[in-house]
């Protein structure tokens, strides 16, 4: 992550860390009411549910394999190798601009 702007820095670490504002974490840290993925029913809104599985984001994760290939399917790969591609499909999710803006 070095070289990347702060805010940038600071979503590849918490997605790395677990803590990223994904509803399992607000969940664990009592600032929502349930852990699960608003688009997928009983199913915990984690990293790995947010990266790799969840339907909500499939034509993003579409893109990401295009541009990737096989490493988009590994959660360690994006999460150290590939972080510029990580980071174009966490902007394209839009899901985080609630708490890091666009």
């Amino acid at each position: 992550i070095e070289g990347l702007p702060r805010p940038q820095a600071a979503i590849v670490m918490q997605l790395r860390t677990g803590h990223a504002p994904l509803n399992a974490h607000l969940h664990r840290i009592q600032a929502t009411a349930i852990p699960d993925c608003d688009h997928c029913p009983r199913i915990p809104e984690d990293v790995h549910h947010y990266l790799l599985i969840c339907r909500k984001y499939e034509r993003q994760r579409f893109a990401l394999h295009r541009k990737i290939g096989r490493a988009a399917s590994e959660l360690s790969t994006l999460l150290n190798a590939e972080v510029k591609a990580l980071l174009a499909y966490v902007h394209q999710t839009r899901r985080f601009r609630k708490t890091h803006g666009e």
